[in-house]
């Protein structure tokens, strides 16, 4: 199976350009010296960042699954050379979206947002071609839980890590993570800020955590 670059990045490229094209053209005709300045440098800045961006769009792609291994712009990494190939997802907040892990080594060779091909199709190229050797943590992790969000909640970003640590301990095997896990739920950090997870939920969600975790 061989992936095709999305080209999700080009629009925007597009668009930053044209800003900052905007922007040089307002500073050309500026008699307003601090402001001509400030809108030039926004200018070329912007015009460096659609560069990049473009560039990065057009970079040669390459990335093969097949029976043999996978085939990257460095080449060919066959089977056997790989321990695991793991699907995953970044811990919260981040949102670069699911990916892929090459170990040994622990290195991310592809973030599935940058290819047109389906989350669905690439797992079933890597169920077919590398068998035992592909995990996915996706599927093996349960859903993250839908909380309502509320005035005077707990911050949403330390109980998605909190869940997301303890998802993992469920689904890794290990007795010490699993009891790691549960002494963090008997005593979590949580902090209560303006706006945020309303807290009965999530503290009747960590408590069932803590049941699951149990030997």
């Amino acid at each position: 199976m061989e992936l095709q670059r999305s080209r999700r990045s080009f629009g925007f490229a597009l668009l930053v350009a044209v800003f900052a094209l905007a922007a040089l053209v307002c500073a050309w005709g500026s008699d307003n010296g601090p402001g001509r300045l400030i809108l030039a440098a926004g200018g070329l800045l912007g015009l460096v960042m659609a560069a990049i961006l473009i560039r990065d769009e057009f970079r040669p792609f390459v990335f093969t699954i097949a029976a043999d291994g996978i085939t990257t712009r460095d080449g060919l990494q066959p089977w056997t050379s790989i321990d695991r190939i793991v699907l995953d997802e970044p811990v919260p907040p981040a949102m670069s979206g699911p990916h892929l892990i090459l170990e040994p080594g622990g290195r991310i060779v592809l973030k599935l947002q940058d290819v047109r091909q389906s989350q669905a199709s690439v797992v079933a190229a890597l169920e077919e071609h590398a068998g035992p050797r592909f995990e996915n943590r996706l599927a093996r992790r349960a859903d993250k839980p839908s909380f309502v969000t509320v005035l005077r909640g707990y911050e949403p970003g330390r109980i998605d890590r909190l869940i997301r640590r303890a998802q993992d301990a469920l689904v890794s095997g290990s007795e010490v993570e699993r009891a790691e896990m549960r002494a963090a739920l008997a005593e979590p950090e949580l902090l209560v800020v303006m706006r945020g997870y309303d807290r009965a939920q999530v503290e009747e969600y960590l408590r069932k955590l803590a049941v699951r975790l149990a030997p």
